[in-house]
């Protein structure tokens, strides 16, 4: 029988990814994903684009995530958000979330937006709970390991800063 819960304090730092992280984030998604997450850092080196990771103090990488400055002069765009499947609940979706605004802010956005899928409500209420409300819908397209394209209905929610 357990008569209490421990807690196990783990310290979680976010930082700007590097090259060298790929590896460590293969759990994030599939061989098309990382691909997209190496542009993504090309990207990050021209300024059009955030890219950060979270890692545990045993330097596990456990949180990815992106914010595109290029799209709209006033919103940032956050994409690419992922949380290893053993680390979520457990408050690393935001404290990554919070570290790409913060960064939006530093860009001078004054607002933040990203898209959910909606086959994903764990993550739309993590959104909600944040202060993100729903401003449209739209159609989403990525390709996949296989050659083919995937493509999903979401749901566009934005939170002012």
């Amino acid at each position: 029988m357990i008569r209490g819960v421990e807690t196990l304090p783990v310290a979680l730092a976010v930082r700007d990814v590097e090259p060298e992280d790929l590896p460590g984030l293969q759990w994030s998604g599939g061989s098309a994903h990382l691909r997209a997450v190496a542009e993504s850092w090309q990207r990050s080196l021209e300024g059009e684009v955030v890219l950060v990771c979270v890692e545990a103090s045993n330097g596990q990488l456990v949180g990815l995530g992106g914010l595109d400055l290029s799209k709209d002069p006033v919103a940032g765009e956050l994409w690419m958000l992922a949380v290893h499947e053993a680390w979520q609940s457990l408050g690393v979706g935001t404290r990554l979330v919070r570290a790409l605004e913060q960064a939006a802010a530093q860009h001078g956005r004054t607002s933040v937006q990203l898209s959910v899928e909606d086959d994903n409500p764990g993550a739309a209420a993590l959104y909600e709970r944040l202060g993100y409300r729903e401003v449209g819908r739209r159609r989403e397209s990525w390709p996949l390991d296989d050659g083919t394209t995937f493509t999903t209905t979401t749901t566009l929610l934005r939170r002012e800063l």
